[in-house]
C-alpha cells in the first residue's frame, strides 16, 4: 500500500536536528578565491564530494562530469550504457547481461569494486532502491531531467556514509524549468533488431509571483530483445576441446541424458555404445526416438541452448517525475520531489534444463517407482531399467535411482523469466540560509524521503520437480486409461525419458507459474547546516554538520510451491528483515595561505561520521585533505578516506539457495590436471579408472550460496594524489591527472564456484575450506560448490586516471558564425584489481586478465587494465558535431591456465552523432553507435559464460542508428 507524503511538520528543523545519528563527512576541495569571504545566498553552490558552501565549482575529490548534451546525444534508452563508457567504470550490470543480470538492476560500478560499493545519489541524496542490496537502478532515473551527472571516484563514504568506498554517483536534476520540452528518439540496430521508441515530454513553469516553480516530466520507453541466436559469434556455445573451442553446449539435453561412470558404462547390459559419429568422450546414455538408449558424446550430443538467450533484454518503461520549489519568505524555501516508475524487463533462456530430483530423495537423485512395469515409460526405457538394475536399483527394491541426470524439456518452449518493478520516491523538505553577523552566512536543508519498491516476478516453463515425481508414478485405472497414482492437482501422467516423451498436457500440469513478490521500503530523515565560522588571513573557515537518520526493510515472497520445496534444492524460501542507522557527521575546510609566494591557496580539509546501526553496532568513518596551489595555473590535491560498507539485507538475511553457474572442472582432462591433481580428483570421488580421461557432463555445476546474519562491516583505506594544471600560453587547454588507492579488508563474499576450485586445486589439501565445499556424484561430476557469505575478502584497486580537454574556436562556420571546436580525451590504467579471499594464499589480480576466477560469465564481468575515451566535437549556429572513439584494452589469460585462447584483443570503437536545430523550438539529432560494426572477441563459454564474449565488456549489438526531434517552447 502506498504511503502518503509526510506532512510539512514533520520537516521542522528542530525534529530533524534531534534525531540520533550520523558522523559528518567531508571530501578534500580545491582552495576558495578571496570572493569566498563575501555574502554567500541561496545561490551558493555545493558540490558532490561535500556538503561546505563554495562560490566556485571546483571539486573537492576528483570528479568526471557527465553534461546533459552527452546524454541527449547519446541517443540511448537506458542511461547506463553512456556511463559504461567513461574508463572509471568497469562494466556493472547492464541490458545485454542475460540470465546473470537477475532482475534487471542497471548499476554503476566504478574502479570494478562491485555496484554494492558505489553510491547513486540523485540531487545529493540516496535514491530508491531496487533490490535487497540497496542498489539503485539506473533506469529508474528520469534522464530527460538530468542536468548533469558528476562521478566522484575518490571515495565519499565520509560525505554520504555507507556504500561509497569506490565513489558516488550523482545525478543533479535540472531546476527552475519554464516551458515545454518534448522529445522523441528511434534506435535500433543494422541487422534490423533490438529496436526501441523513447518518448518524452517535460512541463514546467512559475507560479506565485515567481516565488515557486514546478515541473512535470513523463517519459516512456519500449525496447524490443536482440538473441543469441541472431548474432554468429552468439548463436552456438563454443567450448575447450583438446586446447581449441568446438562447438559445445549443455549436458542437459531433449530425451534426458544419464552421467556414468567408465566401470558403469562398461557395465551396461543391453545397449549398444557403438557411436554413430565422432565421439570425443563417452560420459554417459542418453534417451532418443522412443525411448531408444543412446551413447551420450560429449560434446557432440551436447545441446545448444545459446541461440534462444538474450543479448539485450526487451524493457517496458514508464516514468513520471513531479519537482517543485516554493519560496515562502526569503530566507525559508519548501520544496518536493516526486519519482515514480514502472517497469518491466525480461530474460529468456533455453527450454527448462533441470537436473530431475524427487523431493526428499538424496542430493540430485530421481526416484523412478515401480520402473519395470511403470505403464508411463516406453518399454525400451523399461527394459533398459530392468536390464541394468545392478546399476540403478542394488536394493531391488523396484525403485530406480537416477543420479546426476540431465534434461533439457524442449516440448516446453523456452523459459522466460518477467520483472515488473513499481518504484516511488517522495523527498519533502525545508531549507533555507541565515547571516551569523559579519557576513558569515548558513545554509541549512532539513528533509524527508519516502521510498517504495515492488517487484513481482514471474517465472514460466520451468519444470516443478515434485509434480514430475508425482507424474511420473503412473497406472491403468480400470476403464485402461493411463492416470497417477496420485491425482492431486490435476495431475497427468509423464515421463522424462526419450525424445517428446512429454505431452502438451502433460507439460501444463508439470509447469505451473511460478510468482514472487519483492518490497523494499526505505524511510530517510535528515537535516545539515553549512556555513563559514570566522575569517582567517586566507579566507574564511567553512564548516558543516548534520545528522540523518535511515530505515531500510525488505521482504521476499516466494510462490506458495516454492514454499512447499516442490522445485527440489532450487525452491526459494521467503526472506525478510530490517535495519536502521543513526548519523552524525561535520565536515570543516581551513584556508591556510592565499596570494603567498608559491602558495596561490593552501587549504586543509576534514570530515567524520559516527554510525549506529542496530545490525553491527557503531563504527566511525573519517577522511583529511589538503590543497595546494603554488600559482593560478596549477593546484594539487590529495585525502585520505576511511570508510565502511554496512553489510546489506541480502547479504545478512538471504536464505540459502542453489543454482547454475558455467565453469571448468579442475579434474577434467581439457584442464589438463598434474597427478597431484588427478590424485585430488580421486579423494574427492572422480573415478580413478576415468583419469587422466574424465570429460566434464554440462557446463557448469550447481552452487549453493546464502546469507549470514552475523556479518561486520567492510572497511576501507582510500589515498588519493593528484594535479589539475593549465598551460597558460594555450588558452582552453586543461590537465587532470589522479593517482588511486583503495584497500578494502573484511569483503563480503562467498567466493565464485570458479575461485573456489582454484583455490582448492592450488591448495591440494583435501581438508581445506574450500575443497570440502565441492561435492561430488558417484561418477565423479562436481554435483554443488557450497559457499556461504563471510567477511574473509580483500579486495584492492590502484592506478592512474588522466583527463584532458582543450577548446577554441576556428574561423570557419555556418552561416558567417565562427566555429567551436572541443577535445576531450579520459583515461584510466588499473594497475591492480584483485582479490584476495583466503589470508594463505596470494591475491587474485583481475585487472586485464581474463580466467581463473577473472570473468566467467553469468555476472560476472572481465575488468579492463585500461580504457580511453576521446571525444572531438565542433559546434557553429545551428549545427554539432560529434566523434567519439573507444577503447578496451586487450586481457591476457592468468598465467598458470590452459584455454583455447591466451588471449583477447584491445577493441577500438568509434561512434558519432549530429544535432541540427532547425530553428529556436525545433532540433533534429541522429547518431550512429559502433560506426564500423566492430564484433566482440571470441572466448568461448569457458571463459565468458553463454555468449562466448562478456556481454557487460564489448559491444555486443554491433552498429546502432538512433534519430530522433527535441520540441521547445
Amino acid at each position: 500500500m502506498h504511503r502518503p507524503l509526510p506532512q510539512a511538520g514533520k520537516l521542522a528543523v528542530g525534529l530533524a536536528f534531534a534525531l540520533w545519528g550520523s558522523p559528518l563527512l567531508v571530501a578534500p576541495a580545491f582552495a576558495q578565491s578571496a570572493e569566498s569571504k563575501d555574502a554567500v545566498s541561496l545561490d551558493a553552490v555545493m558540490v558532490t564530494g561535500s556538503r561546505l558552501i563554495r562560490t566556485d565549482l571546483d571539486a573537492p575529490s576528483p570528479t568526471t562530469m557527465v553534461t546533459r548534451e552527452d546524454i541527449q546525444a547519446s541517443g540511448s534508452a537506458t542511461i547506463e550504457t553512456v556511463l559504461n563508457e567513461f574508463p572509471q567504470l568497469a562494466a556493472g550490470n547492464t541490458s545485454s547481461v542475460n540470465n546473470g543480470g537477475g532482475s534487471g538492476v542497471l548499476t554503476a560500478n566504478l574502479r570494478g569494486l562491485g555496484a554494492n560499493r558505489t553510491l547513486t545519489l540523485v540531487n545529493g541524496r540516496r535514491f530508491m532502491p531496487a533490490n535487497s542490496d540497496g542498489v539503485v537502478d539506473l533506469a529508474t532515473i528520469p534522464d530527460a531531467l538530468i542536468e548533469n551527472v558528476e562521478i566522484v571516484t575518490g571515495g565519499a563514504s565520509a560525505v554520504y556514509g555507507s556504500d561509497a568506498i569506490a565513489g558516488a554517483v550523482n545525478f543533479i536534476m535540472r531546476r527552475n524549468f519554464s516551458g515545454i520540452e518534448a522529445a522523441y528518439t528511434h534506435g535500433q540496430t543494422s541487422e534490423g533488431d533490438g529496436a526501441f521508441d523513447k518518448y518524452d515530454i517535460t512541463l514546467g513553469g512559475n507560479f506565485a509571483d515567481d516565488r515557486g516553480n514546478a515541473v512535470v516530466s513523463i517519459s516512456r520507453t519500449d525496447r524490443d530483445p536482440v538473441l543469441q541466436g541472431a548474432r554468429d559469434f552468439s548463436k552456438v556455445p563454443l567450448d575447450t576441446v583438446d586446447g581449441k573451442l568446438v562447438p559445445g553446449g549443455s549436458g542437459s539435453i531433449p530425451g534426458t541424458r544419464i552421467g556414468l561412470s567408465g566401470s558403469q558404462l562398461g557395465s551396461l547390459v543391453g545397449v549398444n555404445l557403438t557411436p554413430a559419429g565422432d565421439c570425443s568422450a563417452m560420459t554417459g546414455i542418453r534417451f532418443g526416438e522412443n525411448g531408444t538408449p543412446l551413447p551420450y558424446c560429449n560434446p557432440q550430443d551436447a545441446y545448444n541452448y545459446a541461440d534462444l538467450n538474450y543479448l539485450q533484454r526487451p524493457l517496458e518503461r514508464t516514468q513520471v517525475t513531479a519537482l517543485a520549489n516554493y519560496k515562502i519568505n526569503d530566507a525559508v524555501e519548501a520544496y518536493a520531489e516526486l519519482y515514480y516508475s514502472d517497469s518491466a524487463n525480461r530474460y529468456q533462456q533455453a527450454p527448462d534444463s533441470f537436473t530431475p530430483v524427487t523431493p526428499g530423495a538424496g542430493s540430485s537423485t530421481l526416484l523412478v517407482p515401480n520402473f519395470a512395469n511403470n505403464p508411463v515409460l516406453l518399454p525400451a526405457v523399461r527394459q533398459f531399467f530392468a536390464d541394468n538394475a545392478h546399476i540403478f536399483d542394488p536394493d531391488g527394491d523396484g525403485t530406480a535411482s537416477i543420479i546426476g541426470a540431465g534434461r533439457r524439456a524442449d516440448e516446453l518452449g523456452p523459459r522466460y523469466y518477467t520483472y515488473d518493478r513499481t518504484s516511488r520516491n517522495l523527498v519533502g523538505g525545508l531549507r533555507g540560509d541565515f547571516e551569523m553577523g559579519g557576513d558569515h552566512w548558513w545554509r541549512w536543508d532539513a528533509f524527508v524521503q519516502e521510498q517504495h519498491t515492488r517487484t513481482d516476478t514471474t517465472q514460466n516453463n520451468m519444470i516443478n520437480q515434485a509434480r514430475l515425481a508425482q507424474a511420473l508414478n503412473a497406472t491403468v485405472d480400470g476403464a485402461g486409461n493411463l492416470v497417477c497414482v496420485n491425482q492431486a492437482s490435476g495431475c497427468v501422467p509423464a515421463s522424462i525419458f526419450g525424445l517428446g516423451s512429454i505431452s502438451a498436457g502433460s507439460a501444463a500440469f508439470l509447469t505451473p507459474q511460478r510468482a514472487h513478490t519483492e518490497t523494499f521500503d526505505r524511510t530517510v530523515v535528515g537535516a545539515s547546516l553549512s556555513g563559514s565560522l570566522f575569517d582567517l588571513p586566507a579566507g574564511s573557515v567553512a564548516m558543516a554538520f548534520g545528522a540523518e537518520y535511515r530505515k531500510d526493510e525488505y521482504a521476499f515472497q516466494p510462490s506458495p510451491m516454492d514454499v512447499a520445496g516442490e522445485y527440489g534444492a532450487v525452491s526459494q524460501t521467503p526472506m525478510s528483515g530490517d535495519y536502521s542507522v543513526r548519523e552524525l557527521f561535520t565536515e570543516f575546510r581551513v584556508p591556510l595561505l592565499s596570494g603567498a609566494r608559491f602558495a596561490q591557496s593552501l587549504a586543509i580539509e576534514g570530515a567524520a561520521r559516527y554510525s549506529d546501526y542496530s545490525t553491527i553496532g557503531g563504527v566511525n568513518t573519517w577522511k583529511i585533505g589538503l590543497e595546494w596551489a603554488p600559482t593560478d595555473w596549477m593546484r594539487f590535491r590529495s585525502a585520505y578516506n576511511v570508510a565502511i560498507r554496512a553489510p546489506s539485507l541480502n547479504e545478512l538475511y538471504s536464505p540459502q539457495s542453489r543454482g547454475f553457474t558455467a565453469g571448468v572442472d579442475p579434474c577434467t582432462a581439457s584442464a589438463n590436471p598434474s597427478a597431484a591433481q588427478q590424485q585430488l580428483c580421486i579423494q574427492q570421488g572422480v573415478p580413478a579408472a576415468d583419469l587422466p580421461n574424465f570429460s566434464q557432463g554440462s557446463v557448469g555445476f550447481e552452487r549453493t550460496t546464502g546469507g549470514n546474519p552475523n556479518l561486520s562491516e567492510e572497511k576501507s583505506n582510500t589515498f588519493t594524489v593528484g594535479a589539475v594544471f593549465n598551460i597558460p600560453q594555450v588558452q582552453g587547454l586543461n590537465f587532470a591527472v589522479d593517482y588511486f588507492q583503495v584497500e578494502v579488508e573484511d569483503a563480503i563474499t562467498s567466493l565464485s564456484a570458479n575461485q573456489m576450485l582454484a583455490d582448492c586445486f592450488s591448495q591440494l589439501d583435501p581438508n581445506s575450506t574450500t575443497c570440502r565445499a565441492i561435492i561430488r556424484l558417484p561418477n565423479g561430476q562436481i554435483d554443488d560448490v557450497r559457499s556461504t557469505l563471510q567477511n574473509v575478502g580483500k579486495l584492492k584497486a590502484r592506478g592512474l586516471d588522466f583527463q584532458t580537454d582543450y577548446r577554441f574556436s576556428v574561423p570557419w562556420g555556418i552561416g558567417g558564425n565562427d566555429g567551436n571546436v572541443s577535445l576531450t580525451l579520459l583515461t584510466s590504467w588499473l594497475f591492480e584489481r584483485s582479490m584476495q579471499v583466503l589470508s594463505n594464499q596470494p591475491e587474485l589480480d583481475c585487472a586485464g586478465y581474463m580466467g581463473g576466477g577473472c570473468g566467467g560469465g553469468t555476472g560476472a564481468i572481465m575488468i579492463p587494465d585500461f580504457k580511453l575515451n576521446l571525444t572531438a566535437g565542433y559546434k557553429s549556429g545551428p549545427l554539432s558535431v560529434r566523434v567519439q572513439s573507444r577503447m578496451i584494452d586487450s586481457f591476457n589469460l592468468r598465467p598458470g591456465l590452459t584455454a583455447a585462447v591466451n588471449k583477447a584483443p584491445r577493441v577500438w570503437y568509434f561512434d558519432s552523432n549530429a544535432t541540427f536545430d532547425f530553428n529556436e523550438h525545433v532540433q533534429f539529432f541522429a547518431g550512429i553507435d559502433n560506426l564500423f560494426d566492430k564484433q566482440p572477441p571470441i572466448l568461448g563459454t569457458g571463459l565468458a559464460g553463454d555468449a562466448n564474449t562478456d556481454v557487460g565488456v564489448y559491444d555486443v549489438l554491433g552498429r546502432r542508428y538512433n534519430a530522433g526531434i527535441r520540441v521547445k517552447f
